[in-house]
């Protein structure tokens, strides 16, 4: 049975294939990918070596290869990057220019090929290079909701995974081994110094801003400063947005300042 599918633009495919591309992505990633079987997926962050995240990637394990999807405009950096790494790892890997994403709706089988549901989320991820119905915008919500932050150029490198969530979404073990950046997202962890956390508001009306912008939130009758990492316009008018913020008080959130304005807003 047919399912509608979102094409999501601002996500591109990549390919790794080889004996040791398994091995490769988990030296390399922050999830544990020599756990995944064909058919399953996770997400994963690449970082530097200071444990600040370059991107978030979704991995999909195939028969004999892996499918990797990641913010359009960091995927090939992020590709040059992992180049370095390679030496004489049996692992190839490139962009796959006619391969697209599609975010599908939550009945369609995950089994089905190119179906990926990662960590159980309520999320269906499709790689295909066939066509696929209008755009909905619906996609990038759920999203949202769901912690999902694939960052850009004025993002990246700006936050330690636990910051943006990631920890939350199955993207980081700290079980498996060593990789860029594990030892300060692994100390951030145990010692409890991650002092900002992601948080999801729903704001009246449509805010106008960027990635990196800062606003202000209110909780209570305390404003904190905090980080807008993405959004989204709702059918209803209203915007979802995804803020890196204090922490603490971890109390809802009731109003949102931007510029010169005040905007109602709830926690999700």
């Amino acid at each position: 049975m047919n399912r509608s599918k979102t094409p999501l633009n601002y996500l591109s495919a990549a390919r790794f294939q080889g004996a040791e591309a398994g091995e490769f992505l988990q030296n390399q990633l922050s999830a544990d990918i020599a756990a995944l079987k064909p058919g399953d997926a996770c997400f994963a962050a690449y970082c530097s070596p200071k444990g600040k995240v370059l991107g978030l990637l979704l991995v999909g394990k195939g028969e004999d290869d892996y499918l990797v999807a990641a913010a359009a405009d960091l995927l090939p950096g992020i590709l040059d990057r992992l180049r370095i790494f390679v030496m004489r790892t049996r692992v190839e890997f490139s962009l796959e220019p006619g391969l697209r994403l599609y975010g599908v709706e939550p009945s369609s089988d995950p089994a089905a090929g190119g179906y990926f549901q990662p960590d159980d989320l309520p999320l269906y991820y499709l790689f295909s290079g066939q066509p696929a119905d209008e755009p909905g915008g619906a996609f990038k919500a759920k999203e949202l909701r769901c912690g999902i932050s694939w960052l850009n150029a004025d993002t990246a490198e700006k936050f330690i995974p636990q910051m943006l969530g990631h920890d939350q979404i199955g993207a980081v073990s700290f079980s498996k081994g060593c990789y860029p950046g594990q030892e300060i997202v692994a100390r951030a962890r145990y010692l409890g110094k991650v002092k900002r956390k992601p948080v999801v508001v729903q704001v009246e009306g449509n805010l106008a801003t960027r990635p990196s912008e800062a606003v202000e939130i209110c909780r209570g009758d305390s404003w904190d400063r905090g980080t807008v990492i993405d959004s989204v316009t709702l059918g209803s008018g209203d915007t979802l947005v995804l803020i890196v913020a204090p922490a603490e008080p971890d109390s809802t959130i009731s109003s949102l300042r931007h510029g010169d304005r005040v905007y109602r807003c709830a926690t999700i």
